[in-house]
């Protein structure tokens, strides 16, 4: 979802190299029903502008939420800059939290290898395994902090077909998740001026973080697109099941758009 913030710097660069490359844009409307984060009980809906924008050249591709980079490319290899994230979250929205500082927006960047076993990255029918080391930094936007990395290796399968007059674009993803110690303190650490009867003071450590798995598609037809999307993740095993601020090991995340092409 923080890909939001990161089109509007995105568009003014990418559109001097329109030319020689793919390029779709529009507008639209989307609903998206999120965890406060994952292994909250609690979720928050967002009806918000959705910009769509879908690009790929040689050096860049933006699509399906993400924005990535061509450093390097040799057979089925790819070496890629990729970029992630999380929103804020509002710790007096939250049960869990109360009290609390609130999770300011994380920022995430770093490079992914990519192995192709069909396809390669300029193509949309292709199944490739995703290697990406992440550091992540949290932000108010007037400052930010340094709070670790991720490491999430997936297998992504993509394809793009037409039926009946429509555009088809699915996606499905399965991987795994971990993080360092310092990541995951940020969100299910309990510092012990946040203690109080049923939630102790809690220092997370770094490791396995659960497994997840998505399923996305999106419907073209004339000037306009229809999207969706549902991610399931499970906590099961993670090493910071313990916290007292994980209250579920399931965590689902859904939402959809529409929007008119230009």
């Amino acid at each position: 979802m923080l890909y939001r913030y990161l089109f509007g710097l995105c568009l003014g660069f990418i559109s001097s190299f329109a030319a020689h490359a793919q390029l779709e844009a529009g507008f639209g409307l989307s609903a998206v029903s999120v965890p406060h984060y994952v292994g909250s009980d609690e979720s928050e809906q967002f009806y918000l502008p959705f910009p769509y924008l879908r690009y790929r050249s040689e050096k860049i591709t933006i699509d399906r939420n993400l924005i990535q980079g061509n450093l390097w490319q040799s057979g089925n290899w790819s070496l890629e800059v990729s970029l992630g994230g999380a929103v804020k979250v509002d710790s007096d929205k939250s049960q869990a939290r109360q009290g609390m500082d609130d999770l300011d927006f994380i920022i995430e960047a770093g490079p992914a290898l990519h192995y192709y076993f069909l396809g390669d990255r300029s193509q949309g029918n292709a199944m490739f395994l995703e290697l990406p080391v992440r550091a992540a930094n949290s932000t108010d936007f007037t400052q930010a902090q340094y709070r670790g990395f991720t490491f999430n290796p997936r297998i992504v399968w993509r394809r793009e077909y037409w039926l009946s007059g429509y555009e088809v674009r699915p996606q499905i993803s399965l991987g795994l998740r971990s993080a360092s110690g310092h990541y995951h303190d940020y969100i299910y650490g309990v510092r012990s001026e946040f203690e109080r009867q049923g939630r102790n003071t809690y220092k997370a450590s770094k490791g396995y973080g659960g497994w997840q798995m998505g399923y996305s598609t999106a419907v073209l037809w004339s000037d306009w697109l229809a999207a969706g999307f549902v991610r399931y993740v499970n906590l099961s095993g993670a090493a910071f099941t313990d916290s007292p601020l994980v209250k579920t090991r399931s965590s689902l995340l859904v939402g959809m758009a529409v929007a008119y092409l230009f």
